[in-house]
């Protein structure tokens, strides 16, 4: 099993950043955001197709992979070598991600 090696745009840094705090400040378990995270991240590295597609994204070949305890969505893009994180975003929010700078 071939494993990309995983990297994080500054917009999707920030949310996790946003994301783990908001856990810190208002759960019993802050540590679930980053098992969460990590775990999914292992799984996608290798089989990132599993991903739906998210043809809302002005980004090509978007894809995003749903975090049920954090009801949260990982948008990503990938190749053979790499699979890039692109934002980190609650489902329940009213529209899709800002994804900033496509770097």
């Amino acid at each position: 099993m071939t494993r990309r090696r995983v990297r994080f745009t500054a917009t999707a840094r920030e949310h996790v950043r946003l994301l783990k705090e908001w856990w810190q400040e208002n759960s019993p378990r802050p540590e679930i955001p980053g098992d969460d995270l990590e775990e999914a991240l292992a799984l996608l590295s290798a089989f990132p197709g599993i991903g739906s597609p998210y043809p809302s994204s002005p980004i090509a070949r978007v894809r995003r992979f749903y975090l049920k305890r954090l009801r949260s969505h990982v948008y990503y893009t990938y190749d053979d070598r790499e699979l890039v994180v692109r934002a980190l975003w609650h489902a329940r929010r009213g529209s899709g991600p800002d994804f900033g700078s496509s770097g």
